[in-house]
């Protein structure tokens, strides 16, 4: 079928929304969708993405947009052929997923930048912290250390040297998450530990009603430096990740992101 669409960009991503159920009109009452798309005479192939109640969008890459020679900012009115990819639909099945209340935040969390006024009780944040803190390590040496703030000057300050952080201009606190290169010597086994740290604090922030966002932090980069200075981080402490959070307003309905392609049994 052909639609007109309008490939906009929406928070750091490039979408489509369709203009009908594709659920409907290819008759897929779940499970996902791989579609088969012409954009000014080129040819790709795409799975739906579903943000609930029948609404779906092609979601762009800056590979795909430069392949269809497109702008990356806006494109109005773009005509779109689309039709069902039979051979990748009938290739793969929608597996049965148990649900619980843990899956249901692990599902549904999603990194959120804009945060109200709301400020956060110490019992918050210590029940996030001490998440952060039951998380696994190599060896069970447990390097990772947390850097607490709540402070809007300082927040600011970091804002200034990296536009990645500018959410901290309206976030309640954020947490340093920084690994002890003296307890783990070993870089990777360190990054391992302080990440496991991190989604440990984000599921504990959705779980508890607020919202985070996860930005990381490049060894050796300004951002890295300027955390190092600010925080007073000895040189044996390494932050490895920034995490801003706050209570929120800004609702994401997360897609199906169950990608069997994704998924290799036995052997690749």
């Amino acid at each position: 079928m052909n639609c007109t669409i309008d490939i906009k960009r929406e928070g750091n991503s490039v979408i489509a929304h369709l203009p009908f159920n594709p659920k409907l009109e290819f008759g897929i009452p779940k499970g996902s969708i791989f579609v088969k798309c012409i954009i000014n005479g080129t040819q790709f192939k795409s799975r739906l993405m579903s943000k609930g109640n029948g609404r779906f969008f092609l979601f762009f890459s800056k590979q795909l947009i430069k392949h269809l020679n497109l702008k990356e900012e806006e494109n109005l009115n773009v005509s779109l052929d689309i039709e069902l990819d039979h051979e990748d639909n009938e290739s793969i099945a929608e597996p049965e997923l148990l649900e619980n209340e843990t899956l249901k935040i692990i599902r549904e969390r999603a990194s959120i930048r804009s945060f109200t006024d709301k400020e956060i009780s110490n019992a918050v944040i210590d029940t996030i912290l001490n998440a952060g803190l039951c998380a696994p390590s190599a060896k069970n040496k447990r390097p990772f250390h947390f850097v607490i703030t709540q402070n809007k000057e300082q927040m600011k300050q970091i804002t200034e040297i990296s536009h990645y952080a500018k959410m901290l201009e309206s976030a309640a606190a954020c947490i340093i998450v920084c690994g002890d290169k003296i307890m783990q010597c070993i870089p990777e086994w360190l990054l391992e530990d302080c990440s496991a740290a991190t989604q440990n604090l984000l599921l504990a922030i959705q779980s508890l009603g607020l919202g985070g966002v996860w930005c990381g932090v490049k060894q050796s980069s300004d951002f890295y430096k300027d955390i190092v200075n600010e925080f007073n981080l000895p040189n044996h402490i390494r932050p490895i990740a920034l995490i801003a959070f706050g209570y929120t307003q800004e609702k994401k309905v997360q897609p199906n992101r169950h990608e069997i392609n994704k998924i290799h049994r036995e052997t690749w």
